[in-house]
C-alpha cells in the first residue's frame, strides 16, 4: 500500500514539473530567439521522474525587418557572441536583434555588446553603368545585401565580384560603427553599413565597398547541453556542451531579419494534455490508494 501512495505521489510531482516546463515553452512563444526546453522520463518503477535534457536548437521563423540593416538572422548552425559591460560575462544567442547606442556600439536590447574582429579596408568599386532588373542568383557568387542588389548583371550577364575582404588586424573585440555628428556618416566615412551573409560588416562610400568587421559565429558540440543565463535565449559552455568553435560553413546571415522562437505551439498543446492526463491518473490514483487504505483499518477494527 505504501508502494502505491509513493508512485502517485512521485507522478503527482512530475506530472507537475512536466506542466511547468511546457507552460514555460508556451509563454516564450512571445520571446524573439527563444529556445525550447525538452525533457525526458526516467525511473518508470517508482512513478517516473521528469530529467530535463537541455534546449532544443532547431531554427526559429524568420520575421523581416525591412529597412534595419542592425536585424540579423542566422540560418543554419552558430550563435552570435555578446559580452556583457557590466559583468565581463561572454555569452552566446541566437537572436540578433541588435542597435547602434550612444557610443556607437551594436548592442542587444539589455546592452550586450556584438562581438567581432576588425579587418584591414579591402575597396571594391561598383558598377554604376548599368542598371537590370536580373539579380545575381548564382550561390557561388557573392549574393544580395539587404534590400539592394550591387551585383547586377553587366551588358555580358556577369555579376559583379567583390574583392576578398581585408585580414583580420587585431582580436576579437565590439563592433563600433557610430555615427559621425560632423557629418551623419557611418564612422565619419560611409553612408551606409552593409552585412554580408558570410557575416563581413562593410562600409558603403558612394561606388566603394570597404570591409569593416567579420561577424564570427560560434558553434558548440552539443548546443543543446548549453547552460540558459536568461529567459532561454542567452546561454553560456558548459562541459556538457564544450567549447565555443567556429559555426558550420554552410551558415549564413541574414541581414534586417530576426529570429523568432522555435516553440511549436502545437507541439507544445498537445504534450501539455498529455501531462494534464497524467496529473489527472495520478490524482486518482492518491484517492485509490487512500480509500484502499481505510478500507484496510476498518477491517483491522
Amino acid at each position: 500500500m505504501n508502494n502505491l501512495h509513493h508512485l502517485s505521489q512521485n507522478q503527482t510531482l512530475s506530472s507537475t514539473e512536466l506542466m511547468s516546463t511546457i507552460s514555460g515553452n508556451i509563454a516564450g512563444m512571445g520571446l524573439d530567439g527563444h529556445r525550447a526546453k525538452r525533457w525526458g522520463f526516467k525511473d518508470f518503477m517508482h512513478g517516473g521522474e521528469v530529467v530535463q535534457e537541455g534546449f532544443s536548437m532547431k531554427q526559429g521563423k524568420q520575421e523581416p525587418r525591412i529597412g534595419e540593416w542592425t536585424k540579423l538572422y542566422i540560418k543554419g548552425k552558430g550563435f552570435f557572441t555578446v559580452r556583457d559591460p557590466n559583468k565581463a560575462k561572454t555569452m552566446y544567442t541566437r537572436l540578433g536583434d541588435f542597435h547602434i547606442d550612444g557610443s556607437g556600439d551594436m548592442v542587444t536590447k539589455e546592452g550586450f555588446l556584438l562581438m567581432g574582429t576588425p579587418l584591414e579596408g579591402s575597396y571594391t568599386r561598383l558598377r554604376r553603368e548599368h542598371r537590370f532588373s536580373h539579380y545575381n542568383t548564382d550561390p557561388t557568387n557573392m549574393t544580395d545585401f539587404a534590400t539592394e542588389n550591387v551585383f547586377r548583371y553587366n551588358s555580358n550577364g556577369a555579376a559583379q565580384q567583390l574583392n576578398p575582404p581585408g585580414r583580420p588586424i587585431g582580436n576579437t573585440q565590439t563592433i563600433n560603427v557610430g555615427l559621425d555628428p560632423r557629418n551623419g556618416k557611418y564612422l565619419g566615412l560611409y553612408d551606409e553599413i552593409k552585412v554580408a551573409e558570410d557575416g563581413i560588416v562593410y562600409g558603403k562610400d558612394g561606388n566603394n565597398l570597404v570591409s569593416l568587421y567579420k561577424i564570427q559565429l560560434a558553434n558548440f558540440n552539443n548546443a543543446e547541453g548549453l547552460t540558459d543565463l536568461k529567459d532561454g535565449v542567452y546561454f553560456e559552455p558548459n562541459d556538457r556542451s564544450g567549447l565555443p568553435t567556429l559555426a558550420s560553413t554552410n551558415s549564413t546571415i541574414i541581414s534586417e531579419a530576426i529570429e523568432k522562437s522555435n516553440v511549436f505551439s502545437k507541439v507544445e498543446a498537445h504534450y501539455l494534455t498529455e501531462a494534464q492526463r497524467y496529473f489527472q491518473f495520478s490524482t486518482q490514483a492518491q484517492k485509490l490508494a487512500d480509500k484502499i487504505t481505510g478500507t484496510a483499518i476498518e477491517l483491522i477494527q
